[in-house]
């Protein structure tokens, strides 16, 4: 009789007793049916749900690979639009021109626009940075005054800072500006011209640099200030014949070839060598002093074959001390060295 088990007691049992049993097992049995059906519900939902929202960069697909986007303002200029060569040619990020018209083209004869996305942008409209910005890892400020149509405060100054906003707003990674040798020398040969025939373009570029510092204090977002010597409009000479220095006295003409391609490095580089660090770049063989006393010391130079090693091995600029003063007797005790 036992073997019969629980379904032979029911059949036994009166008929009353036999109801409650049917229906205590039929109770039990769509209580299982709910709760697999939740669980179910549930991971399926979990499976179907989008991620968390994240903050994501606009990319571009090179076969089965993506690239980063770097956004080059002022690329309507020769420096700027050499830029936007650079990164075409390194092949590592798409490249983003944004121009105040909208339009973009090559500079250099051969060069394809092929594969660069062009956008609007004025530095001195803050409300056009954002969307134009959106995405990128890196943005490249080689935006520059035009003689008549701005000024060095609206551009150089107040349009830098505009730019940092909107890309600390955008969470972009990295910040490149292009400014100038002799920015802190107003008092120097170079200084004084550069200020006297543009307005007082240097003066309103260290107020630019400054507020970017503190602006970008601490935060996630980085910036790297380039300071080329005299620009020229001709060929490259190489990494290898360029020497990048910090402290700001010493100088030489450099190519805005040269400029772009280590501005196309220090946005793209592994590692972002150049993170909060400022630094002149201008060829080694001609170099001079920027003051006739500061002569040629050399305790932040820094010479090579690999830009991404020079940059690297710069110092932060809270690491940048030891540079000379206006007058010949403060200029201190310097051990001629190169790092």
């Amino acid at each position: 009789a036992n073997s019969t088990g629980w379904f032979a007691s029911v059949g036994r049992a009166p008929m009353a007793e036999r109801r409650g049993r049917w229906r205590a097992a039929f109770t039990v049995l769509v209580s299982l049916v709910a709760l697999l059906g939740a669980v179910f519900d549930h991971a399926g939902a979990w499976l179907q749900a989008p991620p968390r929202p994240c903050r994501t960069r606009l990319t571009a697909k090179v076969g089965d690979k993506e690239r980063p986007v770097v956004a080059v303002l002022g690329a309507g200029g020769r420096t700027g639009a050499l830029v936007v060569e650079a990164l075409l040619k390194d092949g590592i990020a798409t490249p983003r021109a944004l121009t105040r018209s909208g339009s973009w083209s090559p500079v250099s004869p051969g060069v394809s626009a092929e594969g660069v996305e062009v956008g609007t942008a004025d530095v001195t409209d803050a409300s056009s940075l954002s969307a134009a910005l959106a995405g990128a890892s890196a943005v490249v400020f080689a935006a520059a005054y035009a003689k008549d149509k701005s000024t060095p405060e609206d551009v150089d100054n107040a349009g830098l800072v505009n730019t940092g906003r909107a890309v600390l707003e955008q969470g972009v990674r990295r910040l490149i500006v292009v400014s100038s040798i002799a920015v802190t020398r107003w008092y120097s040969p170079v200084g004084f011209l550069l200020n006297t025939v543009g307005s007082g373009v240097l003066n309103e570029k260290l107020k630019g640099e400054e507020e970017i510092k503190q602006m970008f204090a601490k935060k996630k977002s980085t910036y790297t200030i380039v300071r080329p010597g005299g620009l020229r409009d001709e060929p490259a000479v190489g990494v290898e014949n360029i020497e990048f220095n910090q402290g700001d006295h010493l100088v030489a003409n450099v190519a805005r070839a040269d400029v772009a391609a280590v501005c196309a490095t220090a946005a793209t580089a592994p590692k972002n060598p150049g993170a909060g660090k400022t630094f002149e770049m201008y060829k080694g063989a001609d170099r001079r002093g920027l003051m006739p006393w500061y002569g040629e010391k050399l305790r932040y130079c820094v010479r090579g074959d690999d830009c991404a090693d020079m940059i690297r091995r710069l110092r932060p600029d809270d690491e940048v001390y030891d540079v000379p003063g206006m007058l010949p007797w403060q200029e201190g005790d310097w051990e001629g060295r190169y790092y």
